[in-house]
């Protein structure tokens, strides 16, 4: 999960423990492990799914993402990619991370791999990294030319 971002004319690494992070989280989805997802989102943390369900604080992300494996997510296999990282502070991180879910179940019944988008801002506390907001969603297709 190596990334590179540049800020001003300064080109740096990820914080390595904000990718650990990143790929414990990636694991803990994997598992479908609700309170273990939830734990990496601060108490005041802030989840709103694809599907438009907020979650706030950790028990509310631990509700939205509980509904999201028996829904939308039952079946699939996730792989989270950051791909960019720009620092606010120190301790502050805003995120765009590529989600990958493979064995999507759409609405006509068929799977394929869907790909999401997924906005977050972690704050570090100590050697930490916790999730404060995530807006994971997907991009609209192109519109159709009209020439």
């Amino acid at each position: 999960m190596e990334t590179t971002q540049e800020v001003g004319t300064q080109p740096y690494k990820a914080d390595p423990s904000l990718e650990a992070a990143c790929r414990k989280f990636n694991e803990a989805f994997n598992r479908f492990d609700v309170e273990a997802v939830a734990a990496f989102w601060t108490e005041d943390g802030t989840l709103i799914t694809p599907t438009g369900e907020v979650g706030n604080g950790r028990s509310g992300v631990a509700a939205a993402y509980r509904h999201d494996c028996e829904t939308i997510l039952a079946g699939t296999t996730s792989r989270f990619a950051i791909s960019s990282v720009r620092r606010m502070e120190d301790d502050l991180a805003f995120m765009d991370l590529d989600h990958e879910l493979q064995n999507f179940r759409m609405p006509d019944g068929s799977t394929r791999t869907m790909k999401l988008h997924v906005v977050m801002l972690a704050r570090k506390s100590g050697n930490a990294w916790h999730w404060l907001d995530a807006r994971p969603y997907a991009y609209l297709p192109p519109p159709r030319s009209v020439h």
